[in-house]
């Protein structure tokens, strides 16, 4: 067989096969001139790709029957040319900004065209195995970048451009070949390719691993540049114990330490938090031959980069390792039956790949990326996660032959309640930001130094270079502490650099995420950043209109499963909430007004398991942030309907009907901390107007949460169809409660009374059927006179009135009680251990036989309390009153009581204040 196939000047080539070149670009320059002037919509480009094909079938329609093989194999590469243009410039089609006259565009075509003729090309047998290594695409890329600078792209736009086109090349060859097969079977005669018939798997593998690679050329949001020109590799941790042991798993303490970096006392003095680059870790453990070690997470909170390091990983290994890999986003993933026909389920749907090419593959690495994401189905979603994880662990075990691994990502949280099945050392790996400051490092075991380097310099350094800005590092304004966690953090340092270009924000240190956000709107609302041009569809919605809808369709999002919604529930939520007059102000019918609109704020559209056409959000904190907005604006609306009741009867909403529309709202799904944090942001830029409002806000979920523990929840009034979901709507809805109220209480530091309840066990009863004791917030809430014997790990009760209230036999290990009112409290048999009672009035509060170690009482005041038979080791009573407490028979020694009052104690002469001033001398 031959390898060199040609080596001739485009133009002759072109001359038998006569592919149009001219008209081409002709075509190309006037639809990118029409599409600037008209700012436009319907995507006229998308018509290129058309145009193409047009050209290429006329080519085909001449006779080749005498003309050599390398004309043929010039058309294959001029056709896949052309479709990478027009592709690219269907992506770019927002960026072009100058009209061109028509008179022009002939010109500047002609010449285009008389450039590329004089290009000499050389096709190898090599080229069909790497076609993105063309020296043809090199010696084209200035001519093109000249022509695209001519059609309004600045000069970073049309080198990106330049770098997606490049990526984008051999997939429309491989998509010409395999829409014209028979046409090219003369280049296979000749060639040993990958397009032979034979290797059809192998055609499969080539392109997707193409595809692989351009997933991450792809433009970022609306920037000209992809990933992979943005892209800062990133660091990581794992835990380790000091002891050499040769004991290869971590206890549970171990792991949630790592998870929820909160040290468990004594018991995890010896943990220790080793960095890694977190690529050259997973290389490694790519190529080692471990069968036992074939698992790695990754752990990290929103935007902290999981799904970036997965593409970024999967593009690197398609391009320079032979290792085949699967790459499979959660939320598209169905795990409705056993994972091996589930991964079937998603082969059979790939628009490359097919099971058989990848299954019974040695080495496969498996990419799942986002955990969180598969917890949102079904019924349990913890039970959805925990059973995809040990049937992946199962799958690992049956392929070890085979060297299967695999790597999952997700949120901290969905890693988290992993944790029993994921101790075997280093498998979950946590994410680290761009920035550790230096009190910070102290925490970690850093051999080689990695956390010295400031990664937003670098950050900031690409991205000047690709929007054409002269950023040497993090702008000076940017680099306070107040926006460190603002500016550490991968996604949110991006979005605040877009908020930085347009000038908008004022930095200062009360800025947040969510007004961040709320730019964001604005801009695309307005569409600064493209000129102000604004998209068809959307010009004449005013901005809050505009916004109204995007919180519905979010919350439309948030209900269905997190990140994706029908066209179909988007339709439904807009009708309910009474807005879907505003589509009428769209340039076409709703439905494609919904789809530019949905366009328009960084969102992707794909076919759904039905066919109907389903949205994405490309980030799920967009989402979150819409639905905090539009939470609040019920909330508002709630509000303002009750006190209308109030003040004019039959009129406005009654509290049953307020808590009615709450429980429509919030029933559905859970409110999880990453839409509390939303919330709180929120809140804190509505307390710089009004603090009032919060207030009220207050009032009425405390009147909400009272009805709710009097058992006069009104969920049967939305006539779901089974009592469990009754159950799971009146538990949703009842928490959001507890934690809208936390977060609003914190805002106003107010707390409440007045509460009224059935009976003394009902809260303890309502508490109960929550199942809402692990992190719960219960902070600025009147509970007194009740109780509330319960199980609260690491909760929050911060400010509670919980005057007289029972907690005997409780477990309430990690709490906070910090500036609670605790009089007359009973403790009587509880488990206080690293509880927090600073500053808390626990007069005549009784401890007796609690276990406290590690508890703190800094500056409370516990006079006449009592502590009989009480271990207090670790506990500490800085500047507490202690003024007549009983201290019989407790083990008193290893507690601290610096600057305590022990007046009229046994203890006062023991620990006298003269004493304990000396000691501390």
């Amino acid at each position: 067989m031959s390898e060199i196939i040609l080596k001739k000047p485009v133009s002759l080539l072109n001359r038998d096969v006569k592919f149009d070149l001219k008209e081409f670009f002709i075509q190309a320059s006037s639809t990118v001139a029409g599409t600037a002037i008209q700012v436009a919509t319907a995507n006229p480009i998308g018509a290129l790709t058309s145009i193409v094909k047009g050209l290429s079938s006329t080519s085909k329609a001449i006779s080749l029957e005498d003309v050599p093989v390398e004309q043929r194999a010039w058309l294959l590469v001029v056709t896949s040319l052309t479709h990478a243009i027009a592709k690219i410039l269907e992506d770019f089609n927002d960026l072009f900004e100058n009209n061109i006259e028509k008179s022009q565009l002939n010109t500047v075509s002609e010449q285009l065209t008389n450039q590329v003729n004089e290009i000499e090309i050389t096709l190898t047998n090599e080229f069909f195995n790497n076609p993105h290594q063309l020296s043809f695409l090199n010696d084209l890329s200035p001519i093109l970048k000249n022509w695209l600078q001519q059609l309004g792209l600045n000069d970073s736009q049309a080198s990106s451009f330049i770098y997606q086109f490049k990526s984008q090349f051999p997939m429309s060859l491989h998509h010409e070949w395999g829409t014209n097969p028979a046409y090219y079977a003369l280049i296979v005669e000749k060639l040993d390719t990958p397009f032979n018939t034979a290797n059809r798997l192998q055609r499969q593998a080539s392109e997707y691993r193409y595809w692989l690679q351009q997933q991450v050329s792809e433009r970022v949001f609306e920037e000209a540049f992809g990933l992979k020109q943005i892209y800062v590799p990133l660091r990581a941790y794992y835990i380790q114990t000091e002891e050499d042991s040769n004991d290869k798993t971590l206890d549970n303490d171990v792991i949630e330490a790592g998870n929820s970096n909160i040290l468990r006392s004594n018991r995890n003095e010896n943990m220790v938090k080793t960095v890694c680059n977190l690529h050259e870790e997973i290389d490694r453990w790519i190529t080692q031959s471990d069968a036992e070690d074939n698992l790695k997470v990754i752990s990290g909170g929103p935007g902290s980069g999981k799904s970036s390091f997965a593409k970024i990983l999967a593009s690197e290994l398609a391009e320079k390792s032979d290792i085949p890999v699967l790459f499979i986003p959660l939320h598209r993933f169905k795990i409705s039956h056993y994972l091996p026909a589930a991964i079937k389920e998603f082969l059979d749907n790939h628009s490359i790949l097919t099971r058989d090419n990848l299954l019974e593959e040695p080495k496969l690495l498996l990419i799942f990326d986002g955990l969180d994401e598969l917890s949102m189905q079904g019924s349990n979603s913890k039970e959805v996660a925990n059973n995809f994880t040990e049937e992946l662990k199962e799958v690992l075990r049956e392929k070890r032959s085979l060297n299967w691994k695999a790597i999952v990502t997700g949120r901290e949280l969905s890693i988290q309640q992993q944790q029993n099945k994921l101790k075997k050392r280093k498998t979950v790996l946590y994410l680290l930001p761009y920035f550790i400051n230096e009190d910070d490092r102290e925490d970690f075991n850093d051999v080689h130094n990695l956390l010295l380097e400031d990664q937003r310099d670098e950050w900031w350094q690409k991205f000047g270079e690709l929007k054409g800005k002269d950023f040497a590092k993090l702008p000076s304004i940017l680099a306070t502490e107040h926006l460190e966690p603002i500016t550490k953090e991968p996604l949110l340092n991006y979005l605040l650099s877009l908020s930085y270009l347009r000038q908008d924000i004022n930095f200062t240190e009360d800025t947040n995420l969510n007004q961040i956000y709320a730019d964001l709107l604005d801009s695309v609302h307005e569409r600064k950043y493209t000129g102000s041009r604004t998209h068809i569809g959307i010009n004449n919605l005013e901005k809050n209109n505009f916004i109204r809808i995007l919180e519905e369709i979010a919350l439309a999002v948030w209900h269905e499963n997190g990140r994706t919604a029908s066209i179909d529930k988007i339709m439904v939520r807009c009708k309910e909430a009474g807005i879907a007059n505003y589509f009428d102000e769209f340039k076409d019918d709703a439905e494609s007004g919904v789809i530019r609109l949905l366009m328009a704020f960084y969102f992707r559209e794909f076919d759904g398991s039905q066919g109907s056409k389903t949205f994405e959000f490309t980030h799920k904190s967009f989402g979150e942030y819409l639905t905090a907005r539009r939470i609040m604006l019920e909330l508002e609306i709630m509000s303002e309907e009750v006190a209308r009741s109030r003040s004019r009867a039959g009129t406005g909403w009654t509290l049953e009907e307020a808590f009615e529309k709450w429980i429509r709202l919030c029933g559905p799904q859970p409110l999880d901390d990453y839409l509390e944090n939303f919330l709180s942001g929120e809140v804190k830029i509505l307390m710089n107007k009004d603090v009032e409002i919060i207030e009220s806000y207050q009032r009425l979920i405390v009147s909400l949460i009272q009805s709710a523990i009097n058992h006069e929840s009104p969920v049967k009034r939305l006539g779901l169809s089974t009592f469990n979901k009754d159950l799971k709507y009146k538990r949703n809805s009842e928490i959001a409660l507890l934690k809208i109220h936390s977060v609003l209480a914190q805002a106003t530091d107010k707390v409440f009374d007045g509460a009224k309840y059935d009976n003394r066990d009902a809260f303890s009863n309502w508490f109960k059927t929550l199942d809402y004791n692990i992190n719960a917030n219960l902070n600025h809430l009147t509970i007194s006179n009740t109780y509330a014997g319960s199980v609260l790990l690491m909760s929050n009760c911060t400010r509670a009135n919980f005057e007289n209230i029972n907690f005997n036999l409780s477990t309430l290990w990690h709490t906070n009680f910090h500036r609670a009112s605790l009089i007359e409290a009973s403790f009587y048999y509880s488990n206080l251990c690293d509880a927090t009672f600073d500053e808390a009035n626990l007069e005549r509060a009784e401890f007796d036989w609690t276990m406290m170690s590690r508890a703190s009482f800094v500056g409370s005041n516990l006079k006449n309390a009592s502590f009989n038979s009480v271990n207090m080791e670790g506990v500490d009573f800085t500047n507490a009153n202690l003024e007549n407490a009983n201290f019989e028979n407790t083990n008193h020694e290893k507690a601290i009581f610096t600057g305590a009052n022990l007046k009229g104690t046994i203890l006062e002469s023991l620990y006298s204040l003269e004493e304990k001033s000396e000691e501390e001398e």
